[in-house]
């Protein structure tokens, strides 16, 4: 039900209750019949009893309906429970006066007078009763209730029935009439309020209200939800000067130009508008940063505009949408330049993306890490949290870098505290209120994280775009590692051919000029009378130096294709002195053989192979008993003939060692160099080889002095299998 027009009655309008609009009117509404029927029913009293003295109609009663009606009204102000139940209450009061009325009119025998305003007082107060009800149910049951009233009343009342027939006809024929106006009127207003309601849900949905603004009078009119869109209360009436005084200053001749023109050139707009104005009406909100849409139609009757109608949106979310979506793009686009940048190394792109990444998530700290043995270490960083910097170190269970990697996206909290980091170490080591880091693989192996942080909760959410923008980062990282470490590799493997191509140029030119050169002296010396002997001795020098390319092209070989890596495919247990005893075995048959002076060489005859504990390892036996074949026959060329071997087990590997003559250098390690031999026989190839195939497994090589003075080849990280036989 809409508000009562007239001014005045806004003071029976009940305020500051938690009462719906149509509970207030109705309120209202009963207030002011309230107040009409306390004064009604005491003057057509009155007017009923001067004409006719006799009449029985005392007005004790009628003053004390008065009273009920305005006792009813005043409870209403003084009481919200009252309020509440006012409306039922006023339709209570409508029943008892038309039981007293049909009584008196019934005992005054349905003169004419009373005859009257029992059908016009029926006529009356079902409208009353009608008032918001929901239904016809209450309506039913008065009409119903004061026609079987003045039945009973005209039945066993002092009048005959003949008389009042008629007034009992009219009220029946006033019952139906008015029924049926009454449920048009409810149907009507089901259907409105329903639509209503609709509207209501539609505006409250889209955040969207309607307004006009009317010409020849300057009004203007805010539907309920523009006032909210506005930050103003239900009642407040906007002139068309605070209308335009609510929005941003350089906005308003913008909403001034467009309404001229809609007025005097009849051109509709739609414009987005900023909330903000500095001059707004005393006591209303500020609403600075929201923003409407706002569109309007000119409304024209007779060739004149005679309103602007239109639409407030407010689209304050969709800007701001559209303002991440702006900063989510640009941020790509800077990450694009950054990793594009053909003149950056991968450390300046590190820090670059850091401080692009800080900036575009508002988080103070962002950091690079490396993860290697249980240990997390910070490799670029950028802000001042003193343990968030390059160098700092610390082991990765006091880090949250340990649940970033066991995530398989990217890890984010918004509040330490709140999310049950408290008594985590992590967040006692660093004090982090917030935290998104995600993994870098390098080449399907973990390298380490790339993250953001902050001291202090974020007040936001992380984003899926947000978490997103780290993954990239830490993916572009994973890729730009995986170039260098490829790269590094491809270098090495060409430093590797290099190295080869001067072995194969240099080693096997000698042999191969020694073998023409001593053909071409068989050929020569084969005159007439020369001893056989000296031809026999050319040839096995020749012989000795294609064996030694042969030797050369076998450890080429092996080296280029021994060291590719092996497959889960290629492994199993063997014991390590079963393929000791292989190895040794075959290096003494190859050992056997003459110098280069054509003198024998003894072979390994005269050398011991020893054990020092026996273990079974995970490998490909065929590779492990080349390594091993390898450091035999380095130890029987540099130790001699009579060299004593030792292979036995480490706790995470095995070791050979010799008590031979040891290294000549320095540094041990430079004897896996390819090419490197202090032996003339040697190809130099020997320990380069034993290196690869360790690589090749996944494990580590290192060379050492023995205790006897000799050389210690060590090769750890494989997985050892301990056992009590000395030769399994």
């Amino acid at each position: 039900m809409s508000d009562l027009a007239w001014p005045p009655f806004s003071i029976l309008r009940p305020e500051g209750e938690e009462l719906s609009g149509e509970q207030q009117s109705d309120v209202q509404a009963y207030r002011l019949l309230g107040l009409l029927g306390a004064v009604v029913v005491p003057v057509f009293g009155v007017l009923l009893v001067a004409p006719d003295p006799q009449a029985t109609d005392p007005m004790w009663a009628r003053l004390g309906l008065s009273a009920l009606l305005v006792g009813l009204v005043g409870a209403s102000y003084t009481s919200g429970a009252v309020r509440r139940r006012f409306a039922v209450w006023a339709r209570g009061a409508c029943y008892i006066l038309m039981a007293w009325y049909c009584s008196v009119a019934t005992l005054n025998g349905f003169a004419g007078s009373y005859d009257m305003g029992l059908v016009l007082l029926y006529g009356i107060l079902p409208f009353a009763v009608a008032i918001g009800a929901r239904s016809m149910r209450p309506v039913w049951w008065f009409l119903g209730s004061g026609l079987l009233a003045g039945t009973v009343g005209a039945a066993f009342g002092p009048v005959r029935a003949a008389e009042a027939l008629p007034t009992v006809g009219g009220l029946a024929t006033v019952a139906f009439v008015e029924g049926v106006v009454i449920w048009n009127q409810l149907d009507a207003r089901e259907r409105l309020e329903r639509q209503n309601d609709l509207f209501r849900r539609a505006q409250k949905l889209a955040n969207i209200g309607a307004w006009e603004y009317e010409v020849s009078s300057g009004e203007v009119f805010w539907t309920r939800q523009v006032r909210e869109i506005h930050g103003l209360p239900e009642d407040y009436e906007p002139t068309a000067e605070e209308a335009v005084a609510f929005y941003h200053p350089e906005d308003q001749p913008v909403i001034q130009g467009m309404i001229e023109r809609a007025i005097e050139e009849e051109v509709p707009f739609d414009r987005e508008l900023r909330l903000g104005g500095e001059a707004l009406p005393v006591g209303h909100e500020q609403r600075e940063g929201r923003w409407v849409r706002a569109r309007g139609t000119p409304q024209i009757e007779a060739g004149e505009v005679t309103s602007v109608r239109g639409t407030f949106q407010d689209i304050t979310e969709r800007k701001a949408r559209e303002h991440v979506l702006e900063n989510e793009r640009e941020a790509l686009r800077s990450m694009y330049r950054i990793t594009a940048d053909r003149e950056a190394g991968f450390e300046e792109k590190a820090r670059r993306l850091i401080d692009l990444g800080r900036e575009h998530l508002g988080l103070p700290y962002g950091f690079l890490t490396r993860i290697t043995d249980e240990t997390q270490e910070i490799v670029f960083a950028s802000g001042t949290h003193p343990l968030l910097q390059p160098g700092e170190s610390c082991p990765l269970s006091r880090s949250y870098c340990r649940n970033t990697i066991q995530e398989d996206r990217s890890l984010v909290v918004q509040d330490a505290v709140a999310e049950g980091w408290a008594g985590d170490p992590a967040h006692q080591t660093f004090e982090l209120g917030a935290y998104v880091g995600a993994q870098i693989i390098v080449e399907g192996e973990l390298y380490g994280t790339f993250c953001f942080a902050a001291e202090k909760p974020r007040e936001q959410a992380f984003a899926g775009r947000e978490r997103v923008f780290v993954e990239l980062m830490a993916q572009w990282a994973s890729y730009e590692l995986g170039q260098r470490r490829a790269k590094a590799q491809l270098k090495r493997q060409n430093a590797r051919l290099d190295s080869f191509a001067g072995l194969v140029a240099h080693d096997l030119r000698n042999p191969l000029n020694v073998a023409t050169g001593r053909l071409r002296l068989a050929r020569e010396e084969r005159a007439p009378g020369e001893a056989p002997e000296e031809a026999r001795r050319h040839l096995a020098a020749v012989d000795r130096s294609l064996s030694r390319m042969d030797e050369i092209i076998e450890d080429v070989l092996t080296l280029t294709w021994g060291g590719q890596d092996i497959g889960p495919e290629e492994l199993s247990t063997h014991g390590l002195a079963a393929m000791a005893e292989a190895s040794w075995d075959q290096v003494g048959t190859d050992q056997v053989g003459t110098d280069q002076n054509g003198a024998d060489k003894g072979g390994a005859e005269g050398a011991t192979l020893q054990f020092g504990g026996a273990c079974r390892l995970r490998c490909n036996a065929e590779r492990v008993q080349r390594l091993l074949e390898n450091l035999f026959r380095n130890a029987i060329e540099h130790g001699g003939d009579t060299v004593t071997v030792r292979v036995g087990a480490l706790s995470d590997g095995f070791y050979v060692e010799d008590d031979g003559a040891g290294f000549s250098g320095d540094d041990p390690e430079a004897v896996f160099e390819a090419g490197y031999s202090s032996s003339d026989e040697g190809t130099g190839l020997g320990l380069s080889i034993v290196e690869s195939i360790a690589k090749a497994h996944g494990w580590s090589l290192s060379a050492t002095q023995s205790e006897a003075g000799g050389a210690r080849f060590e090769v750890t990280g494989v997985d050892v299998e301990a056992v009590g036989s000395a030769h399994s």
